[in-house]
C-alpha cells in the first residue's frame, strides 16, 4: 500500500470513528448526516481493493459499528441530524455497500456484521423504512443477507427462526405496497434472497408460519402436545410404535393466514416461472453422482409442504365464514397451484431430478383429483352449453370416487376463473411420461374426472384442450387407464332437433345400453313416422336407431358408349 493510499485509509477510519463514537453513544446533537454520508462513503473508497486496509478495519471491530450506524441512520427522522430526507438514504445505502464490497473481497467482514450485536434488530430497521430510504436500501439489504447466507448455510436457520419473523414479514408488506417508489421492499433482489433461502433452501415452512400473527401461540400448543406424548411413552413405552390418529378438535387452535404469505408464495411462483432463475437443477450429466438425488427445485421437506398448504387452504376457504379468512385462504391456495402448475410445465431431462414425480409421491394426484371430483362436471363449450331443453347437453353428476372420497371438504365451486384449467394442466403434465402417475389416475379413479373435462367450459378457456392432453397422456402410459375407457358405457344421450320435431325422442335401452326412438306422447312408434334411415327393430313402439349402410350398386356402361371413347 502507498503512503498515500495508507493516509487516506487512515484519515477515512479515524473520521468515521469518530462521527460512529458519537452516533452510538447517543450523544447526536453534534452530528450531522451529511457528515455521516461523507465519511462513510470515504472510508468505502478507501477499503475498495485494500486487503491490508481490511485486516486492519476488521482489527477495530469496524464492521460491527457500522451495523450499529446503520440501525440508528434507519431508525432517526427526517431533520434530527440536519440535512435532507435523501442524505438519510445516501448514508444507509453508503453503509450497505461498504459492507458489501468489503464482503466480496474478504468473508469475514460479513461474519463480523452478522454476528454484531443487535444486527438482525438492524435488519429489522432498514426493512421497516419506505420511501426514498428503502427504495435506495431494501434491495442492498436483501443482497446483503443473501452474501451472507451463501457464504455460510448455517446462518440459514437464524433467518428462519422466529427472530428474522419481522424483518421478512416488513419487506413483504413493502414489496406489495403500490404506492411506494420502485426498489422499495428488494425487488428483484427480494427474488434472489427468496429463492436461496426457500428454493434452494428448506427455509419456507418456518418463515411461512413465522408470517402468521399466532405463529409463537402454535409453536407453544405443538411443543406441549410433543411434550406429552413423550412423557406418555416414559411411562409407558409398549406404545412407542403406536401412531395417535385420533383427530384433533375442531376448535383446535389453528395457524392464520395473512397476505404477506401470499406475497412470500408469489415470489415463489415468479422464481418457478423463470427458467434461468432455476438453473441451479440444470447440471450436466457428467456431474451427477452415481447413488446420489439429483438436484430438485425444492427440497423434500417444502415440496410436501406445499402439497399440504394447497389441502388445507382449499379446506379453509370452503370452511369460512369469516371474508378475511377466506380472502387470505384463496390467496394462499391460488399461489400453491401457481407454483405447482409451473413445477409441472418445466421439462424434466433423464439425467435430472424429478421434481413433479417427486410430488406425485407425496400425494399430489390425489389432492388435484379430489379438487377436480368437489366441482360440478363442466357444462361444455359453444352451442352445448347454450341449448335449452330436451336438446340441452345431458347433466352429468358430480361424483366423488370412493378410492377420494375423506372427511376433508373442498370447494364444490369455481374459485377463480381457470381453476379447472390450472389444475387439469397440472394433471396432464404430471403424466407426460410417468407411467407411474397414470397409473395413480386410473387406481383413484380418476379416469372419469378427466373425461368428464374433455367436454370444456365457456368461462374457461383452453380447459377441453388440456383436457385432451391429459387423455393422451394417461392413456399412453397406463394400460388400466385404457382398460376403464373401453369399459365405460353411456350414461345419457343428446337429443336430434329433428327426431323432435317429429315428436319424438331419444333414450338409453336398459338392456342393450343403446340409443333408442321414443315417442314423445308415448304412443307406438310406427316406420313412417321416423326419417328413412331409421327402421323399428321390435313391435312394441319401440325402435332401435341403426343406420343401415346403403349397397354400393354399379351403375351400367351406356350401351352406346365405345370404350374407345372413354
Amino acid at each position: 500500500m502507498s503512503t498515500s493510499t495508507s493516509a487516506a485509509l487512515d484519515a477515512a477510519l479515524m473520521q468515521f470513528r469518530a462521527t460512529a463514537s458519537l452516533i452510538t453513544s447517543g450523544e447526536t446533537r453534534e452530528v450531522l448526516i451529511t457528515d455521516v454520508c461523507e465519511h462513510v462513503r470515504a472510508l468505502r473508497n478507501a477499503l475498495a481493493g485494500s486487503a491490508s486496509g481490511l485486516e486492519l478495519a476488521l482489527e477495530l471491530g469496524t464492521f460491527a459499528t457500522l451495523v450499529a450506524v446503520l440501525r440508528d441512520v434507519a431508525r432517526v427522522s427526517d431533520g434530527a441530524w440536519g440535512g435532507a430526507s435523501e442524505d438519510y438514504a445516501r448514508g444507509m445505502m453508503f453503509v450497505l455497500q461498504t459492507l458489501i464490497n468489503a464482503g466480496m473481497d474478504d468473508p469475514r467482514c460479513l461474519t463480523d456484521a452478522w454476528e454484531a450485536d443487535g444486527a438482525f434488530h438492524t435488519l429489522e430497521a432498514v426493512a421497516e423504512t419506505r420511501g426514498a430510504r428503502a427504495a435506495r436500501s431494501h434491495g442492498l439489504v436483501c443482497l446483503f443477507v443473501n452474501m451472507c447466507v451463501k457464504h455460510d448455510a448455517t446462518r440459514m436457520m437464524r433467518l428462519t427462526d422466529s427472530t428474522a419473523s419481522s424483518f421478512w414479514r416488513l419487506l413483504l408488506i413493502a414489496s406489495a405496497d403500490s404506492t411506494e417508489p420502485e426498489g422499495v421492499g428488494g425487488g428483484a433482489k427480494l427474488l434472489d434472497l427468496v429463492c436461496t433461502v426457500c428454493c434452494k433452501g428448506d427455509g419456507l415452512p418456518k418463515i411461512f408460519r413465522g408470517l402468521s400473527p399466532n405463529a409463537s401461540e402454535i409453536a407453544a400448543m405443538n411443543e406441549a402436545m410433543l411434550r406429552a406424548r413423550l412423557v406418555a411413552l416414559a411411562e409407558d413405552e409398549s406404545h412407542i410404535n403406536e401412531v395417535n390418529d385420533t383427530p384433533a378438535p375442531k376448535t383446535s387452535t389453528r395457524l392464520k393466514y395473512v397476505t404477506e404469505q401470499a406475497t412470500l408464495l408469489h415470489f415463489i411462483a415468479t422464481v418457478m416461472d423463470d427458467k434461468v432463475a432455476t438453473s441451479y437443477v440444470d447440471i450436466h450429466h457428467s456431474k451427477v453422482v452415481p447413488g446420489e438425488q439429483p438436484p430438485l427445485l425444492m427440497p423434500e421437506g417444502v415440496l410436501a409442504f406445499l402439497v399440504d398448504t394447497a389441502s388445507l387452504s382449499a379446506a379453509r376457504f370452503a370452511a369460512a365464514e369469516d371474508d378475511g379468512e377466506r380472502d387470505n385462504a384463496l390467496c394462499i391456495l391460488m399461489e400453491c397451484v401457481s407454483i405447482l402448475r409451473a413445477i409441472s410445465e418445466r421439462e424434466v431431462k433423464p439425467h435430472a431430478g424429478d421434481t413433479i414425480g417427486c410430488l406425485a409421491a407425496m400425494g399430489l394426484v390425489r389432492l388435484v383429483l379430489s379438487l377436480l371430483a368437489s366441482l360440478p362436471p363442466p357444462e361444455g363449450i359453444g352451442q352445448t352449453s347454450k341449448a335449452t331443453g330436451p336438446a340441452s347437453a345431458p347433466k352429468l353428476e358430480a361424483h366423488i370416487p370412493k378410492e377420494l372420497k375423506s372427511d376433508v371438504v373442498y370447494p364444490n365451486k369455481v374459485p377463480w376463473a381457470g381453476y379447472r384449467v390450472d389444475l387439469i394442466a397440472i394433471l396432464g403434465n404430471a403424466c407426460f411420461n410417468r407411467e407411474r402417475v397414470c397409473e395413480d389416475i386410473a387406481s383413484l379413479g380418476g379416469v372419469p374426472i378427466v373425461l368428464n373435462h374433455t367436454r370444456g367450459q365457456d368461462d374457461e378457456p383452453y380447459l377441453r384442450e388440456w383436457s385432451l392432453w391429459t387423455v393422451r397422456n394417461m392413456t399412453n402410459g397406463s394400460e388400466e387407464a385404457r382398460k376403464k375407457i373401453i369399459e365405460l358405457q353411456p350414461q345419457a344421450v343428446e337429443q336430434s332437433d329433428e327426431l323432435l320435431a317429429r315428436g319424438l325422442g331419444v333414450e338409453l335401452n336398459s338392456e342393450t345400453q343403446k340409443p333408442r326412438v321414443v315417442r314423445q306422447d308415448g304412443s307406438q312408434t310406427t316406420a313412417r313416422d321416423l326419417p328413412p334411415n331409421m327402421r323399428p327393430k321390435d313391435g312394441n313402439g319401440i325402435v332401435d336407431v341403426a343406420e343401415e349402410e346403403e349397397e354400393d350398386v354399379e351403375e351400367a356402361i351406356p350401351s352406346n358408349w365405345k370404350v374407345t371413347e372413354l
